[in-house]
């Protein structure tokens, strides 16, 4: 594995587990709980987080469309239909996540040393600087599942 991709590829094994954790016993009705009108849930958090993660797959050229694509135009909780049940919103997240694990070691220095195509508000113009930007709006949505936790009564996220 290239040094390069080494830290990136940490913080992806982190976000995968953290997203796991932060979902872990969470049911149906307590991932649809709303702690105030307006504010987000964790099952509208969590398809956010698969909609960015199925999007930093085909950025380093995956091939994967999540099952909730009749979602994807949604950009609003007031906008939701209806709310899919947490337990395939997980399974996507970890089909998609094995399928970046698998593929994250094999990038190499040239392809993170090239120009993004996509713009991200970091200086970094590269595509290692847009995945490191999209790993990190990942942590930060996964904090907000883990905060939300303890709205709904639930332990707090473990790390293990």
């Amino acid at each position: 594995m290239d040094a390069q991709v080494a830290p990136l590829y940490e913080m992806l094994k982190i976000d995968t587990r953290l997203f796991e954790n932060s979902l872990d016993g969470v049911d149906d009705q307590r991932a649809q709980i709303q702690p105030s009108d307006g504010a987000n849930n964790m099952v509208f958090i969590a398809l956010h987080l698969l909609d960015a993660r199925a999007y930093l797959a085909r950025y380093i050229g995956i091939e994967y469309q999540h099952p909730f694509t009749d979602l994807e135009a949604v950009r609003s909780i007031d906008e939701m239909p209806s709310f899919p049940p947490v337990t395939p919103v997980r399974a996507a997240w970890r089909q998609v996540s094995d399928l970046l694990l698998e593929r994250f070691p094999m990038l190499s220095a040239d392809e993170l040393s090239q120009e993004s195509a996509q713009e991200f508000p970091v200086e970094d113009r590269t595509v290692s600087g847009g995945i490191a930007f999209l790993l990190l709006h990942e942590s930060f949505h996964i904090g907000q599942i883990a905060y939300l936790r303890r709205c709904v009564g639930l332990a707090p996220m473990s790390y293990t």
